[in-house]
């Protein structure tokens, strides 16, 4: 690769990327409350959660009062057109938990459906961005968690007589990933799906609002206008025992949190990676020089179609359908399709630049079909991606320019990202100048320059999976006398029980501080005036003494993520190393325009 000569190449470990070993074992999260309570909103004086992992201050508020009688003390009360959401991150979990709160419907309910409670993706395909929903579905609830691939683990339950309007009823909604879902009604189990699904997902915002609860809005509008009365609104980080909602709905507190099932946790892991199935290719060279490649064009049919290669999970290919052949999600409420075509979801076209050269194609999403390549006279198959698949790597025959496509067995089903590589053995360039990092693992990460990545972290991640180490100048921090430095920060304190995954963050600077520390004077090291665009970086993966799996080797997942949007993945690969091999990629950016601050 040539480097001109305003571009530059950066010699670092990794980009607040995540490094996941799937040697590693599984454990626990353990919540702040010895019940796992994440948030708890009394509504006894205000909406301001009496208790929160995230933030217990509303997001959005409108029309949505303090009534004093509630089901315990005070409670909320909805308008028909009020609305109300807290942020999610920290505040709730996609992978499991458990919702519970008091309703009164206020007002006599019918045959009409409603929506009670939401919960929203940060990202989406659909318009709503729904990931959890309970609803008055005409003659009782309705609840589902929807998974990473649009379709919905939903229950449903039919009353013998409807509920009272003046009278509380204690619903909870229970979901993990390992075991599926479970709805309760005045602390009895009333409805329950057991199904294994992939549901790591970012989530935005939950509360109350009839219409959307979404990123982009939060309302109540149209014909999703029905208030009614809330309180003790309480999130869990973990699916509770029966006995524990029987609790809550006598109006006590849970049990603490017992072991939960270890061996379930470590398979949902390793198929989300893929590594359920097979390793990925072993790094075999020394240096190993890996390209992305960027499509010039996305396609179904005539429809420029990005999201399935934008580099954001919540995103997909195609988008989702009002009908949809999907798993529960064809209801009551019929919304227009968004962003698709009747014959759409069947066919993804992705143009490879012409010159660029393709021999790795990496897929996430549950599309099961074939995976061609054309040059426009010919076509050659690449690949079939089998059904039940969440992450597959393909290493391919060399393709230059051409077309990839994906042809799905059943349409709809979606890629939430494909991936091409140029990967093979090479040496990382001189470039123009380089930053060099050593990962410090001793080093806490409580800098100032990191301290949006830290809270995205906090909020987007268990707390098992929040092990962060922060890069830091291979040469060394240096002060002027009598000064400090920014990067002299406490020593990391480390769980246990973590999870096999760790956020590397680079700080864009040492000079700023926090509160009660000292400035750094005289000394600085980052990118800031520098006029030059970011070529790559280059990860030496020191020789793992890890235990490696059946087939002698150790699967890593490298993701370099977006400096301006931690949930966006410029790079997410696969790749596996042998214990005690020392190996360096390189990682080509072309030309990326850092921003100034953490990365």
């Amino acid at each position: 690769m040539s480097i001109g000569p305003r571009e530059r190449a950066v010699k670092r470990f990794t980009t607040a990327s995540v490094l996941a070993l799937a040697v590693a074992s599984i454990a626990p999260a353990q919540a702040q409350d010895a019940t796992g309570l994440l948030f708890r909103a009394s509504a006894d004086k205000s909406l301001t959660a009496d208790y929160a992992a995230g933030d217990p201050v509303p997001n959005f508020r409108s029309g949505v009062d303090i009534t004093p009688d509630g089901a315990i003390g005070g409670a909320a009360r909805w308008a028909d057109d009020g609305y109300v959401a807290w942020k999610a991150p920290g505040n709730i979990r996609a992978d499991r938990g458990t919702l519970a709160f008091f309703w009164r419907s206020r007002t006599p309910v019918g045959e009409a459906p409603f929506v009670i409670f939401r919960t929203g993706f940060a990202d989406h395909s659909s318009w709503d961005m729904a990931f959890l929903r309970i609803d008055w579905n005409g003659h009782g609830f309705d609840a589902f968690v929807t998974d990473a691939n649009l379709s919905r683990v939903r229950v449903s339950w039919k009353m013998d007589h409807v509920p009272a309007a003046d009278a509380w009823r204690h619903m909870a909604f229970a979901w993990d990933e390992t075991s599926g879902v479970r709805l309760y009604v005045d602390g009895r189990e009333v409805a329950r799906k057991d199904q294994v699904a992939d549901l790591d997902s970012g989530l935005d915002q939950f509360g109350l609002a009839g219409r959307v609860m979404s990123p982009h809005q939060v309302q109540s509008r149209y014909n999703f206008m029905r208030g009614s009365d809330f309180d003790e609104i309480r999130v869990y980080d973990h699916m509770l025992a029966v006995t524990d909602v029987a609790a809550l709905a006598d109006k006590r507190d849970p049990a603490p949190v017992t072991p939960v099932d270890k061996a379930a946790q470590r398979q949902a892991w390793l198929h989300r990676y893929g590594w359920d199935r097979v390793s990925p290719p072993v790094l075999d060279a020394a240096v190993t020089r890996v390209r992305k490649i960027e499509f010039a064009d996305a396609k179904d049919l005539k429809q420029w179609n990005w999201k399935g290669v934008d580099g954001i999970a919540e995103t997909t290919w195609p988008g989702v359908y009002n009908r949809s052949r999907l798993p529960g999600r064809d209801d009551y409420f019929e919304l227009p399709d968004w962003n698709t075509y009747v014959e759409g979801g069947k066919r993804y076209d992705l143009t490879i630049p012409p010159g660029e050269r393709v021999n790795r194609v990496e897929i996430r999403g549950a599309a099961y079909g074939s995976l061609d390549w054309s040059d426009g006279t010919k076509t050659a198959q690449l690949a079939k991606r089998p059904q039940g698949v969440v992450r597959s790597v393909d290493s391919i025959a060399e393709r230059t320019g051409g077309r990839l496509s994906f042809t799905n067995v059943m349409q709809e089903q979606p890629i939430q990202e494909i991936w091409a590589y140029d990967i093979g053995p090479g040496t990382e360039p001189a470039g123009s100048f380089k930053l060099s990092y050593v990962v410090n693992a001793a080093t806490a990460t409580d800098l100032a320059a990191l301290g949006d990545l830290n809270t995205y972290i906090a909020g987007r991640f268990a707390p098992d999976a929040r092990s962060t180490v922060v890069a830091m100048p291979a040469a060394g921090l240096k002060a002027a006398v009598g000064a400090g430095t920014g990067g002299a920060g406490a020593v990391a304190a480390r769980r246990t029980d973590s999870a096999p995954i760790v956020h590397i963050l680079i700080p864009s600077s040492f000079g700023d501080a926090l509160p009660d520390r000292p400035l750094a004077r005289a000394f600085d090291y980052g990118w800031q005036n520098v006029h030059d665009g970011l070529d790559g970086i280059a990860i030496d993966i020191p020789a793992l003494s890890a235990k490696p799996n059946a087939a002698g080797l150790i699967p890593l997942n490298i993701r370099m993520k977006d400096p301006l949007w931690p949930g966006r993945d410029m790079i997410d690969l696969s790749v596996s190393v042998r214990p005690n091999e020392a190996r360096t990629l390189w990682l080509d950016l072309r030309d990326r325009i850092l921003p100034g601050a953490q990365v």
